[in-house]
């Protein structure tokens, strides 16, 4: 066997450990207390937008959102957090282990468990926030196309949509007004699009205007 030959049949092995080190770095353990909330009634800066009737979704999981000490948590849209979060009433104190996608913040539930003495979180200082004006390029995905790695992931519960950056990042779309047409995927389900409105802690976007490119 040639030396070349030899090189190449030993570095392809570190190469796959390499990337999936790379995949695996992406999904966190998640131990943490928080507050459950409605994300769609959580910041004061919109609240005085239009929800639209049509996505009123009863799954439990949408709207909702963790707000812990150290950042707000959207729960992937999937039967078995749903389950988690059925008897958990907006408000409620609970103690969430899990894993986490850092780069959308999305949180896959393991284990669940209210408390009872309510965690020390500042959420009037994330409800409170102003939001920071963007424009960001990506693909509007449903749930199970987006890229989360080894977390559980279907649209089982909806075709509910979320902006993956060009960087990778996902975004989570405020469900008024213009927000609520990207949310449902209405005309770019899939498709190159380019967002301007204001981001929020958590990653989520109250989108201002949205344009279809072709690409």
């Amino acid at each position: 066997m040639s030396k070349r030959k030899s090189l190449i049949l030993f570095f392809i092995p570190l190469l796959a450990v390499a990337v999936f080190a790379g995949k695996s770095e992406r999904v966190v353990s998640f131990d943490e207390v928080g507050m459950v909330v409605d994300i769609r009634a959580f910041f004061n800066a919109a609240s005085s937008e239009i929800y639209q009737p049509a996505i009123q979704t009863d799954d439990g999981v949408s709207g909702r959102a963790l707000v812990t000490a150290s950042g707000i948590y959207t729960f992937l849209e999937t039967p078995a957090n749903a389950k988690h979060l059925k008897t958990v009433q907006l408000g409620t104190a609970v103690h969430v282990k899990g894993q986490l996608l850092k780069s959308g913040s999305l949180l896959h539930i393991e284990s669940l468990e209210q408390v009872m003495e309510e965690p020390e979180i500042a959420v009037s200082a994330y409800a409170g926030a102003e939001g920071e004006e963007v424009t960001l390029q990506g693909v509007n995905k449903c749930q199970c196309g987006l890229d989360v790695a080894s977390l559980p992931h279907n649209c089982q519960l909806g075709h509910l949509h979320h902006l993956e950056a060009e960087d990778g990042r996902i975004y989570h779309y405020l469900p008024f007004l213009k927000g609520g047409d990207t949310f449902l995927g209405t005309g770019s389900h899939f498709k190159a699009v380019t967002i301007r409105g204001k981001e929020f802690p958590g990653g989520y976007l109250l989108v201002e205007a949205v344009s279809v490119r072709d690409e």
